[in-house]
Protein backbone atom coordinates (compact mmCIF):
# COMPACT_ATOMS: atom_id res chain seq x y z
CA UNK A 1 0.00 0.00 0.00
CA UNK A 2 1.22 3.24 -0.48
CA UNK A 3 2.46 6.04 2.01
CA UNK A 4 -0.61 7.96 1.35
CA UNK A 5 -3.06 5.67 3.38
CA UNK A 6 -3.68 4.80 6.93
CA UNK A 7 -5.86 2.55 8.50
CA UNK A 8 -6.28 0.22 11.56
CA UNK A 9 -4.94 -3.12 10.93
CA UNK A 10 -8.46 -4.66 11.75
CA UNK A 11 -9.21 -3.26 8.41
CA UNK A 12 -6.46 -3.76 5.94
CA UNK A 13 -8.31 -6.44 4.21
CA UNK A 14 -11.13 -4.03 3.26
CA UNK A 15 -8.98 -1.01 2.89
CA UNK A 16 -6.90 -2.66 0.00
CA UNK A 17 -9.51 -4.15 -1.29
CA UNK A 18 -11.13 -0.67 -1.70
CA UNK A 19 -8.05 1.37 -2.87
CA UNK A 20 -7.37 -1.07 -5.67
CA UNK A 21 -10.02 0.53 -7.21
CA UNK A 22 -9.94 3.70 -7.00
CA UNK A 23 -6.67 4.28 -9.01
CA UNK A 24 -7.15 8.31 -9.18
CA UNK A 25 -6.76 8.25 -4.86
CA UNK A 26 -3.68 6.35 -4.99
CA UNK A 27 -1.61 9.53 -4.51
CA UNK A 28 -4.34 10.81 -2.13
CA UNK A 29 -3.63 11.16 1.63
CA UNK A 30 -6.47 9.24 3.43
CA UNK A 31 -6.37 8.27 7.13
CA UNK A 32 -8.70 5.71 7.96
CA UNK A 33 -9.38 5.81 11.86
CA UNK A 34 -10.99 4.96 14.72
CA UNK A 35 -12.70 7.81 16.61
CA UNK A 36 -16.10 9.64 17.99
CA UNK A 37 -18.51 10.64 15.24
CA UNK A 38 -22.10 11.77 15.75
CA UNK A 39 -24.42 9.65 17.73
CA UNK A 40 -26.89 8.68 14.69
CA UNK A 41 -23.72 7.68 12.82
CA UNK A 42 -21.13 5.19 12.57
CA UNK A 43 -18.79 6.48 9.26
CA UNK A 44 -18.24 9.42 8.12
CA UNK A 45 -15.62 11.15 5.25
CA UNK A 46 -14.31 14.64 5.71
CA UNK A 47 -11.34 16.72 4.45
CA UNK A 48 -8.47 17.15 7.49
CA UNK A 49 -9.49 20.91 8.41
CA UNK A 50 -6.00 21.81 8.82
CA UNK A 51 -4.95 20.79 4.92
CA UNK A 52 -7.89 22.45 3.35
CA UNK A 53 -5.19 25.35 3.85
CA UNK A 54 -2.47 23.72 1.55
CA UNK A 55 -2.93 23.18 -2.59
CA UNK A 56 -5.93 20.97 -3.07
CA UNK A 57 -3.12 18.05 -4.36
CA UNK A 58 -1.53 18.14 -0.82
CA UNK A 59 -5.21 17.81 0.97
CA UNK A 60 -5.50 15.39 3.35
CA UNK A 61 -8.81 13.45 4.40
CA UNK A 62 -10.18 11.37 6.77
CA UNK A 63 -12.66 8.43 7.11
CA UNK A 64 -13.40 8.01 10.54
CA UNK A 65 -15.63 4.82 12.18
CA UNK A 66 -16.61 3.77 15.24
CA UNK A 67 -14.64 0.88 16.32
CA UNK A 68 -16.98 -0.52 18.87
CA UNK A 69 -19.39 -0.70 16.22
CA UNK A 70 -17.02 -2.14 13.22
CA UNK A 71 -14.93 -4.84 15.94
CA UNK A 72 -16.92 -4.92 19.17
CA UNK A 73 -20.56 -5.63 17.67
CA UNK A 74 -22.87 -8.12 20.13
CA UNK A 75 -25.16 -7.86 17.40
CA UNK A 76 -22.68 -9.54 15.12
CA UNK A 77 -21.00 -13.16 14.59
CA UNK A 78 -17.48 -12.90 15.90
CA UNK A 79 -18.41 -9.24 17.43
CA UNK A 80 -17.46 -7.97 13.34
CA UNK A 81 -19.37 -6.52 11.01
CA UNK A 82 -19.12 -8.84 7.30
CA UNK A 83 -16.26 -8.22 5.21
CA UNK A 84 -18.76 -7.33 2.44
CA UNK A 85 -20.16 -4.81 3.91
CA UNK A 86 -17.30 -3.24 5.28
CA UNK A 87 -15.82 -2.90 1.89
CA UNK A 88 -19.57 -1.57 0.77
CA UNK A 89 -19.45 1.45 3.16
CA UNK A 90 -15.74 2.07 2.67
CA UNK A 91 -16.37 2.22 -1.53
CA UNK A 92 -19.00 5.26 -0.26
CA UNK A 93 -16.85 6.78 1.47
CA UNK A 94 -14.07 6.97 -1.57
CA UNK A 95 -17.06 7.78 -3.38
CA UNK A 96 -17.39 11.54 -0.92
CA UNK A 97 -13.66 11.58 -1.26
CA UNK A 98 -13.56 11.45 -4.97
CA UNK A 99 -16.60 14.27 -4.87
CA UNK A 100 -14.31 16.50 -2.55
CA UNK A 101 -10.93 15.76 -4.79
CA UNK A 102 -11.09 18.39 -7.30
CA UNK A 103 -13.00 20.67 -4.98
CA UNK A 104 -11.08 24.17 -3.67
CA UNK A 105 -11.26 24.88 -0.27
CA UNK A 106 -13.64 27.49 -0.07
CA UNK A 107 -16.06 25.30 -2.06
CA UNK A 108 -15.65 22.21 -0.05
CA UNK A 109 -16.50 24.79 3.19
CA UNK A 110 -19.63 25.25 1.56
CA UNK A 111 -19.86 21.84 0.69
CA UNK A 112 -20.13 20.85 4.36
CA UNK A 113 -22.42 24.05 5.81
CA UNK A 114 -24.94 22.53 2.86
CA UNK A 115 -24.62 19.25 3.75
CA UNK A 116 -25.23 19.86 7.26
CA UNK A 117 -28.21 22.33 6.62
CA UNK A 118 -29.41 21.26 3.66
CA UNK A 119 -31.51 17.76 3.14
CA UNK A 120 -31.84 18.25 -0.85
CA UNK A 121 -28.07 18.84 -0.46
CA UNK A 122 -27.21 15.88 1.71
CA UNK A 123 -29.24 13.09 -0.62
CA UNK A 124 -27.64 14.89 -3.62
CA UNK A 125 -24.06 14.26 -2.10
CA UNK A 126 -25.23 10.55 -0.66
CA UNK A 127 -26.56 9.89 -4.44
CA UNK A 128 -22.82 11.12 -5.92
CA UNK A 129 -21.05 8.89 -3.40
CA UNK A 130 -22.77 5.45 -3.93
CA UNK A 131 -22.55 6.02 -7.87
CA UNK A 132 -19.18 6.82 -7.75
CA UNK A 133 -18.81 3.43 -5.42
CA UNK A 134 -20.99 1.58 -8.04
CA UNK A 135 -18.69 3.26 -11.11
CA UNK A 136 -15.58 1.63 -9.54
CA UNK A 137 -16.86 -1.97 -9.61
CA UNK A 138 -18.42 -2.11 -6.03
CA UNK A 139 -22.03 -3.08 -7.28
CA UNK A 140 -22.32 -6.15 -5.22
CA UNK A 141 -21.09 -4.64 -2.22
CA UNK A 142 -23.28 -1.50 -2.45
CA UNK A 143 -26.25 -3.38 -2.53
CA UNK A 144 -25.17 -5.80 0.57
CA UNK A 145 -24.41 -2.91 2.57
CA UNK A 146 -27.55 -1.55 1.32
CA UNK A 147 -29.76 -4.65 2.68
CA UNK A 148 -27.40 -4.88 5.60
CA UNK A 149 -28.27 -1.49 6.77
CA UNK A 150 -31.78 -1.40 6.21
CA UNK A 151 -32.20 -4.97 8.31
CA UNK A 152 -34.11 -4.03 11.50
CA UNK A 153 -32.55 -7.22 12.91
CA UNK A 154 -29.48 -5.10 13.19
CA UNK A 155 -30.96 -0.82 13.05
CA UNK A 156 -33.90 0.25 14.52
CA UNK A 157 -36.82 1.81 12.40
CA UNK A 158 -35.67 5.62 12.36
CA UNK A 159 -32.48 4.47 11.20
CA UNK A 160 -33.68 2.80 8.44
CA UNK A 161 -36.16 5.06 7.57
CA UNK A 162 -33.52 7.92 7.28
CA UNK A 163 -31.15 5.29 5.38
CA UNK A 164 -34.55 5.01 2.49
CA UNK A 165 -35.37 9.31 2.47
CA UNK A 166 -30.89 10.17 2.03
CA UNK A 167 -29.63 7.19 0.18
CA UNK A 168 -30.46 5.38 -3.03
CA UNK A 169 -32.72 2.34 -2.29
CA UNK A 170 -31.14 -1.19 -3.89
CA UNK A 171 -33.14 -1.09 -6.93
CA UNK A 172 -31.61 2.44 -8.12
CA UNK A 173 -28.30 0.79 -7.49
CA UNK A 174 -28.92 -2.16 -9.50
CA UNK A 175 -30.43 0.31 -12.28
CA UNK A 176 -27.06 2.29 -12.71
CA UNK A 177 -25.44 -0.95 -12.61
CA UNK A 178 -27.45 -2.15 -15.96
CA UNK A 179 -26.65 1.02 -17.48
CA UNK A 180 -22.94 1.17 -16.92
CA UNK A 181 -22.73 -2.96 -18.18
CA UNK A 182 -25.06 -1.92 -21.08
CA UNK A 183 -27.70 -4.78 -20.16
Amino acid sequence: MSIYVTYPKELEKEVMIVMAKYPELQQTFIHFKWGKIAAKSFMLAQPQVASLLRHRSKREYQIIMKERFFTHNKMMENGRVPSEVIVGWLAHELGHILDYKDRSSWNLAWFGVKYYFLTSFLKKAEITADHNAVKHGFIDEIVVSKEFGRNPKYFPKDYIAKLNRLYPSVKTVKEWAKNLIGG
